[in-house]
């Protein structure tokens, strides 16, 4: 992790998962759903296995592995698989944090390959197993990375100062769901937090390793330190605007697959108002119940938004 790669790997990564959170929650609540996690039985045989298996289980599982071998042998030719040399008469430990990024890394993939056997190859699924595995893979992180200063100057602790608050608060947004995993608010929460995450180390990779300016981020340097705050913050407001897109793409995506526009559906006489039924002899609608009916879809879709927020 501590090259340009190794923190544009794993942003992309948290960043990818938050799109995912952000289109699959904005659905979910456009679409009235409640439950998160849905505990449905597993039919027997192997098709039904396949059809179960999660896709976040599989990328958990891919991005860790991938990143626990970049860590190990990349570049080609390179073996970090050891704890100490054993040339060494002291037997002082070897690639520490190395072995670090390894424990992040190997976490999410464990979390990840539960995910699958919970809900791919039991008979039922466990729910609360899932959500402690990937609870624990953000505490295990922010627990690293308040010791993760092995060979660093201030600017990179910095870095990772406010990283490491980031997947904390993911932590206790995860604790809280334990017990309420269908809270909206927090579905929404720990997709903002980890698209923190993501975006913050894609701009971490830059900052530390490749300025588009070409001159190196000095530690000594009381301002280079004030704007790297400044930027965060920036994330933080950039980061609850991509969000917020997503969620108002989603809603119009919805209305145009399902054609229900309010205009046309009053028009059109497909509301299911009250006052729908009064009238359903008269062939159309004359202007009061035109006017009846939309009124009727603009409070229901008012109510959609205060539920929502």
């Amino acid at each position: 992790m501590g090259t340009f790669i190794g923190h544009i790997s794993p942003g992309l990564a948290f960043f990818s998962f938050a799109i995912f959170y952000a289109f699959r929650f904005s659905w979910m609540v456009i679409k009235r759903e409640r439950t998160q996690y849905k505990a449905n039985k597993r039919p027997p045989g192997l098709r039904a296995a396949l059809r179960h298996i999660p896709p976040e289980g599989v990328l958990k599982v891919i991005y860790g592995t991938l990143a626990v071998m970049a860590e190990f042998f990349y570049p080609p030719g390179v073996n970090k698989f050891y704890f100490y040399d054993r040339d060494d008469p002291k037997l002082r430990f070897q690639h520490p944090s190395e072995w670090q990024h390894v424990t992040m890394y190997g976490y999410f993939a464990f979390s990840g390959w539960l995910d699958i056997v919970s809900q791919a190859c039991l008979p039922k699924r466990l729910i609360l197993l899932e959500q402690a595995a990937i609870t624990m893979a953000f505490y295990i992180t922010t627990l690293l990375l308040k010791f993760h200063m092995h060979g660093k100057d201030e600017l990179e602790n910095q870095v990772h100062s406010l990283l490491l608050m980031t997947c904390f608060f993911t932590s206790l947004i995860l604790t809280v769901e334990l017990w309420k995993p269908n809270f909206r608010r927090l579905w929404f929460a720990k997709t903002f937090l980890v698209m923190v995450q993501g975006t913050w180390l894609l701009h971490a990779a830059f900052i530390l390793y490749r300025p588009p300016s070409g001159l190196p981020w000095e530690s000594s340097d009381m301002a280079n330190l004030m704007y790297l705050t400044n930027f965060y913050c920036w994330h933080l407001a950039v980061d609850a605007a991509l969000l917020t897109a997503i969620f108002g793409f989603a809603k119009v995506l919805h209305r145009v697959m399902q054609g229900e526009l309010p205009q046309q559906r009053a028009r059109n006489g497909v509301s299911k108002g009250l006052y729908t039924l009064g009238w359903n002899g008269l062939g159309k609608a004359p202007e009061e119940l035109e006017k009846l009916t939309l009124q009727d879809v603009e409070d229901k879709e008012k109510g959609l938004q205060e539920e929502f927020l």
